[in-house]
């Protein structure tokens, strides 16, 4: 099978994937300013911009989103359109399937100098001045990625592994790309709330040549801030040095999100490109919404506590609770007719807490407001006290 076809079939088992997308989760506008070198840029755009826009959707297993940079003076224009979809069993141990895909269009400048060569006469004639062209260079393009493996963890840890192919085509400039790579990882994180650490690997081999990676990332969420930060290096092929990123955000109110960030020496195996480091500062606003749009704020009991509460059906035997406000340890909650309870004084704030069966297992069930992915395969409800 060509890489073509790899790439039409991968790329319709995705958009099989999405249905869900559009009705569960918020959508959100974003923009990002300074020098921009977005990680969705496809390859012959990898140069820096100065505006890249953006409206998505995120949920606990799937992402859809379009991104297009907003071309200043002799700045090259890209849009890219693409998604992702994990299916996924149940349990602590289990199987996972990751699809990936994406389309992308392009167009740049590229200019060459020429120097006219002297003239070769007895007499010399005047130096002629060097002669600049400018071409205009546009493409096309997709890619898509089918990703299998396992995952094995506990409520604090856990190692997940995946194979597969990642493979693309592409034209630019009237040249057309073609590549199939076989490609695998692994990661392993670590929740030590409000910290998650996670260190991975991951390799693809082709034409030749093999390139890996290997680096670890630290994430920090309390409340509306959230930080990130990793680092890494190709310790086969890929760009010599190391490859870093960082970044923040933080919420101001339910609609609008800060956001800053940097990142330097990324390399892309698939599409052989490489891009520059940059900085960047932006803006999220959420401008609808489906499930996740409800806000998660808690019933209050007389006394002005706040009131948790989950259906008797969501749990077998008694389940406990377990968040920000209780230090991470689970709580045996209270039956009261057809649920289970916890309430609690809580100050003014946004709180991150999770369900914990009688088998040891963490859950949130779907129906619970603010539910949202915990970065670890499973999830966390996001509650604000107001």
């Amino acid at each position: 099978m060509t890489a073509a076809r790899r790439v039409a079939l991968l790329a319709l088992l995705t958009a099989s994937a999405w249905p869900s997308v559009a009705r569960s989760q918020e959508w959100r506008a974003s923009a990002r300013v300074g020098r921009v070198s977005y990680e969705g840029a496809p390859a012959g755009a990898a140069a820096a911009s100065s505006v890249v826009l953006g409206l998505g959707r995120t949920g606990p297993r799937d992402w859809f989103g379009a991104s297009a940079a907003l071309p200043l003076g002799e700045e090259p224009f890209w849009a890219v359109l693409g998604g992702w979809k994990r299916l996924e069993t149940r349990g602590s141990v289990g199987l996972l399937l990751d699809l990936t895909g994406h389309g992308f269009v392009q167009r740049y400048s590229a200019t060459t100098t020429r120097t006219p060569a002297p003239d070769p006469g007895p007499l010399p004639g005047p130096l002629q001045p060097p002669t600049s062209t400018t071409t205009d260079l546009s493409g096309a393009g997709a890619g898509a990625e089918l990703m299998a493996g396992g995952f094995a963890g506990s409520p604090s840890l856990r190692l997940e592994s995946r194979a597969g192919v990642a493979a693309q085509r592409s034209t630019l400039g009237g040249e057309v790309q073609e590549r199939a790579l076989p490609t695998a990882d692994a990661r392993l994180s670590l929740l030590l709330a409000p910290v998650t650490i996670r260190a991975e690997t991951r390799g693809w081999a082709g034409d030749g040549a093999t390139d890996a990676y290997v680096g670890g990332s630290l994430q920090y969420g309390r409340g509306p801030l959230q930080l990130w930060g990793s680092l890494g290096q190709w310790v086969a092929g890929g760009v010599a040095g190391g490859v870093w990123s960082v970044g923040g955000s933080t919420a101001i109110g339910p609609q609008l999100e800060l956001q800053v960030g940097g990142r330097g020496n990324a390399f892309d195996p698939l599409y052989q490109s490489s891009t520059e480091t940059s900085f960047w500062a932006g803006m999220s606003l959420r401008v609808g919404g489906g499930r996740m749009g409800r806000a998660p704020v808690p019933g209050r009991a007389p006394d002005g506590r706040s009131v948790i509460q989950i259906s008797a059906r969501s749990a077998k035997g008694t389940p406990s609770i377990a968040g920000d406000f209780t230090g991470w340890k689970p709580v045996p909650m209270q039956r009261q007719g057809s649920h289970w309870t916890y309430t609690a004084k809580l100050d003014a704030g946004v709180y991150h807490y999770a369900f914990v069966g009688e088998d040891g297992v963490w859950f949130v069930p779907e129906a619970v407001p603010g539910r949202q992915d915990d970065g670890m395969g499973g999830h966390v409800a996001v509650l604000v006290v107001s």
